[in-house]
Order: C-alpha cells, then sequence, then structure tokens
C-alpha cells in the first residue's frame, strides 16, 4: 500500500527537483539581494528597504512604469474583443471550409519570431522609409514624435496576440454545449441573446484565464519597444518599459537594485490579477 502511495511521487519527483533549483531558489535569493547593495562580486552590504524606497521616489522608475501600463492598456481591450469576435466566427456556419484557411493566417503572428516581428514594424512606421508613410504619402514621425510612438508597439501587440487569444477562446467556446443553444433557438432566442446569455456567462473562467495571462505578459514587455525604436543604443524614455529599469540596473552592476525593481513588478501583476478575480467574481455572484 505504501509502494503505491509513494510511486506516483516518484514520477513527478524531476519537476519538484527542477522548479525548485530553477524557480524557488533564484525567486528567494532574488528577494534577498533586494535587501542588499551587491555588484555582483565582493561583499555585500544589507541595506534593508534602501532599494526599494530609492525606486519609489525615482522619476523615472514612475515614467517607465506609466508606459508599460499603457502599453496593456491601449491593447487590452481590442484584443480581448477581437480574439472573441474572431472565435465566435470561427464556429459560425457561414465561415465554413475557409476556417482552415483564416485561422492559421490569425495565428500566424504569433508563430513569428518577437524580434523579426519587431523590426518588420520598424520598417513599416519608419519616419522616412517607413512602408506606412510610403503608401500613404504622408510624414508621420511615429517613432520619433512622444506623443505617437508608443502606438507603433501596441498595433504590434495587438497584430501578434489576436490570433493567440482566439485560439484560447475557440476552445473554450468548444466545452459549451451545443444544445444549450438549440433549446435557446427553440424557445426564440436570437444569436445576441445565446451569446449574451448562454456563451459569454459559460465563458467566464477562459475569460479569467486570458486576462491573468495578458496582464503577466504585458507588465514584463521589453523586447517589442527596446527592437523597435533603439536607434542610438538607448530606447526613447517615453517608450521605455518598466522591465528597462531591471536591465539596465543588472548591466550597471546593482543586483539589489534590479531585483526590488523585479519584486515591486512582481506585487503589481499580483494585485492586478487579484483585482480581476474578485471582479469577476463578483460579477459571478
Amino acid at each position: 500500500m505504501k509502494k503505491k502511495t509513494i510511486i506516483p511521487y516518484l514520477f513527478i519527483t524531476p519537476f519538484l527537483i527542477a522548479f525548485v533549483l530553477f524557480f524557488v531558489y533564484p525567486a528567494g535569493y532574488s528577494l534577498y539581494l533586494s535587501f542588499l547593495k551587491y555588484k555582483g562580486y565582493g561583499e555585500a552590504t544589507f541595506v534593508g528597504f534602501q532599494n526599494y524606497k530609492a525606486l519609489l521616489t525615482y522619476a523615472l522608475f514612475w515614467k517607465s512604469l506609466g508606459n508599460t501600463a499603457f502599453y496593456f492598456l491601449a491593447h487590452f481591450v481590442p484584443v480581448m474583443a477581437g480574439a472573441f469576435l474572431f472565435a465566435l466566427a470561427m464556429q459560425s456556419s457561414y465561415i465554413g471550409r475557409a476556417q482552415k484557411v483564416i485561422k492559421p493566417v490569425l495565428f500566424l503572428p504569433q508563430v513569428v519570431p518577437l524580434v523579426a516581428s519587431a523590426l518588420i514594424f520598424k520598417i513599416i512606421f519608419s519616419t522616412n522609409s517607413g512602408a506606412l508613410n510610403q503608401i500613404t504619402g504622408l510624414h508621420v514621425k511615429w517613432l520619433e514624435d512622444p506623443g505617437l510612438l508608443k502606438w507603433p508597439v501596441v498595433f504590434l501587440i495587438i497584430w501578434r496576440s489576436v490570433g493567440w487569444f482566439m485560439v484560447i477562446f475557440l476552445a473554450g467556446l468548444t466545452t459549451i454545449s451545443s444544445d444549450l443553444n438549440e433549446a435557446a433557438t427553440l424557445d426564440g432566442a436570437n444569436n445576441w441573446q445565446r451569446i449574451t446569455k448562454i456563451t459569454i456567462p459559460l465563458m467566464k473562467p477562459i475569460f479569467l484565464f486570458a486576462f491573468v495571462t495578458d496582464v503577466i505578459s504585458s507588465f514584463k514587455i521589453y523586447t517589442e519597444p527596446n527592437v523597435m525604436m533603439v536607434e542610438t543604443g538607448m530606447i526613447p524614455v517615453d517608450a521605455q518599459p518598466v522591465m528597462n529599469i531591471i536591465t539596465n540596473h543588472i548591466k550597471g552592476g546593482n543586483f539589489g537594485m534590479a531585483s526590488a525593481a523585479g519584486w515591486i513588478l512582481f506585487l503589481i501583476i499580483l494585485v492586478v490579477s487579484l483585482a480581476q478575480l474578485f471582479l469577476m467574481k463578483n460579477k459571478e455572484d
């Protein structure tokens, strides 16, 4: 009996060992580093909450955090709404066999390497030789104007994310029994009523999963703005995400400050995710 009880744990032991070595230990060590002044070599000095205090009073940190929040808020509704509408369309009888072509086309941006996607969009939105300005005959400084330079990044995120979340929503739609929609149709419900009264309520767990994963990925954004906007070795402050604060401190040999910034970012993601859980739970109640 004891042998049968132990065997399942033996199968998951490799995962547990890897989880402790590559997640629990690094996370715990970074938390420890956040209370130190440490260059990566030599003696480390304990400074308590000094690193956190310095970051929270650092104007560039709040500017970068605001940029990151903008990237998230600007793309969230278009991505989620567009992905859900495409998922509904894929299940529609009007699409038929065409979905075999439309699905791969929509998902293709997710397959393209992120750096390659960013370089493509950099070419599209370039001021002098960009495809968009060439086609429209305009001379818009997309990557130079402080009021515009974050929008190309938002368009890139939307282009890459819609297909991914469409697949997630499509998987959720397949779990809804067709009997429910057929019964609603017999009772006289139209398409809009079936979507709002049956589909959306039953899709709430899928929506919650999508929202939380989008929050996590959005607040860790780094590659898109850095690849698209770096011309002179430094990304403009008006487009710099909060992840740049972490990488800049690592490059500067301030591992304690970088760790503190990482933990502040973790707490922000945790709070936003919990807020989404709370709001979704209240709506269900």
